[in-house]
């Protein structure tokens, strides 16, 4: 699958953030992707909650319509509009935000990316694997390799999710959560990751 556009999933909450954001945006450009960074090409909800009320909406109805906006437009960009998502962990706190567009892409099946950038308490051990395994624990340190690993994720076979998946079919097709086989398990981990 050829990726032409990528979706940069990240916090918004400050101008260092938003800052790093453009940083990533300007390599990806650099390396001839199109991008949908959602503080450029999306709306922030305190102008976009204003320009709906004033269209004659009351507080409670613009609040609701501004709100369906930024989530329908992050959905459609995060499962159709882009071909890929790079998921910006260079902060303490990615944001539930930033998890559910993780969290999108890998269910829609579309390559990703966590990049981590200087944080220097990003540990596999210390996150979640429920987020670093949609990557199956492969994590970009330098905003320079994103483009590099995109290219990589182009010619997987299939998707993080569909592997995910199978590997959890034969894991856990048997399970039996009263009796938990640690050593059967580790066996079989062993052979799949």
């Amino acid at each position: 699958m050829k990726i032409r556009k990528v979706y940069i999933a990240s916090p918004l909450y400050s101008s260092k953030e938003q800052q790093e954001n453009c940083e990533i945006d300007e390599v990806l450009r650099g390396a001839g992707y199109n991008t949908f960074l959602p503080q450029r090409d999306g709306f922030a909800y305190a102008y976009l909650f204003k320009q709906v009320q004033n269209e004659g909406y009351a507080y409670e109805e613009a609040r609701d319509i501004a709100l369906g906006i930024i989530m329908h437009l992050d959905v459609y960009q995060v499962c159709e509009g882009c071909d890929a998502t790079v998921l910006n962990l260079s902060r303490c706190n990615p944001g539930e935000g930033t998890i559910t567009e993780s969290a999108l892409c890998f269910r829609s099946e579309g390559p990703l990316v966590l990049y981590k950038g200087n944080n220097p308490s990003f540990a596999l051990e210390h996150h979640s694997p429920l987020l670093t395994g949609q990557t199956r624990f492969q994590i970009v340190g330098k905003v320079g390799s994103i483009p590099k690993k995109l290219k990589q994720l182009e010619h997987m076979d299939e998707s993080n999710y569909v592997r995910t998946m199978n590997i959890a079919r034969k894991l856990f097709k048997d399970y039996d959560p009263r009796n938990k086989s640690i050593g059967a398990l580790a066996s079989l981990g062993k052979k799949h990751f």
